[in-house]
């Protein structure tokens, strides 16, 4: 058990490079012009596009959901409701969110913690009512419905009547020299922006299908089985997300998240087997230390770069090709997975997520 829940960490870690390297290619959401670009940007473009785009956002969530079980069900075990905690670490790590807008637009603290309430709601609810719901999320209702009703865009029409009823406006960061003022907007336009765009792009319904997804997966104990068993799971996700990869350019939109969904069926059972292996251990002992502190990580990486990246920091982004930035995202990992190594050798959590643990007790009594 101890050694599947340690790949489990490190399959985090993976997520969380998934995760910078896609903001990395949009740019961390500075969308300045740039020169000179580089001979590979096609490649990564490519890249991003076929593995990268929306997929480990959603692994992610799945992994949500499934931490969200363990920690429930070990709580349980114990004869502790810990459900009244959990809510509280969402108000908490939702602050974690705001104070990270400030720096990053593209925040997703705030999307997970106020949807992380619905696994809460439903732990006492039946299995097969939580499949079916999961179910439902996962088919993509509403881009189902637009699509038979031959009005795929009309949730971009919707998003746009949004922005202009909010009157939210546009600002380049890249361009700003001041931090306070690209604060200022991000926490004032760019999480109203941010909000719209998980709403309007069908996103929403994944993600709540992705944590009920993890905590399904919790439920019938999958990752506590027989290796065997790991792989028949990817086997499943692969007869999604390969049919549905070779049709997405004549498939509607909803049958392009279903790839996505595909993707993380196949990814997180496949990874999770190959990283319990003991011959991999040489690369899964240092992820699942990252995988531990994906709170410090997830924050710290972006604020790095934006002050890299944008005009109150070095303002590099007009300068750096789309290879360049993503190159460096990278460097930036591995100097994290270095940190992480040195810090859980003195400490047993990460300096965010000590301080989330505190901030948790001192709001629960135990």
């Amino acid at each position: 058990m101890s050694q599947r829940i340690h790949s489990i960490d490190a399959v985090r870690a993976l997520a969380l490079l998934g995760i910078l390297l896609a903001h990395a290619h949009g740019r961390f959401n500075y969308y300045t012009d740039f020169f000179p670009p580089f001979a590979t940007d096609a490649l990564y473009d490519w890249v991003y596009e076929h593995f990268f785009t929306c997929k480990f956002f959603l692994v992610f969530a799945f992994l949500f959901g499934l931490s969200f079980f363990f920690q429930m069900d070990h709580a349980e075990a114990r004869g502790v409701d810990f459900r009244p905690r959990f809510c509280w670490r969402l108000v908490l790590l939702a602050g974690f969110g705001v104070l990270h807008s400030f720096f990053y637009a593209g925040d997703i603290l705030m999307i997970f913690a106020v949807m992380g309430f619905i696994p809460v709601l439903l732990w006492r609810v039946p299995t097969n009512v939580v499949a079916a719901l999961c179910a439902l999320c996962l088919l993509q209702p509403v881009a189902l419905y637009h699509s038979l009703c031959g009005t795929p865009q009309a949730m971009e029409t919707v998003a746009e009547n949004l922005r202009e009823s909010l009157g939210l406006c546009w600002l380049d960061p890249a361009l700003q020299e001041s931090l306070w003022e690209t604060g200022k907007w991000n926490l004032c336009n760019g999480i109203a922006h941010s909000w719209i765009y998980t709403l309007c792009s069908h996103r929403i319904w994944a993600l709540v299908g992705m944590f009920l997804l993890g905590m399904l997966a919790g439920r019938y104990r999958i990752f506590e089985q027989a290796p065997a068993r790991l792989l028949r799971w990817a086997l499943i996700g692969a007869c999604i997300y390969l049919p549905a990869l070779a049709g997405q350019r004549y498939a509607p939109l909803c049958m392009k998240w279903w790839e996505h969904i595909g993707f993380v069926i196949m990814f997180v059972p496949l990874a999770a087997w190959a990283l319990a292996q003991p011959r991999c251990q040489v690369l899964a002992e240092p992820l699942a230390a990252i995988g531990r502190c994906t709170l410090t990580c997830y924050i710290t990486q972006n604020i790095i770069m934006a002050i890299m990246l944008c005009g109150f920091g070095y303002g590099l982004n007009p300068y750096l090709s789309t290879t360049a930035i993503m190159n460096w995202a990278f460097v930036l990992y591995l100097v994290q997975m270095l940190f992480c190594i040195l810090w859980l050798r003195s400490f047993r959590y990460g300096p965010f997520e000590s301080v989330w643990r505190r901030l948790t007790q001192l709001g629960i009594n135990k």
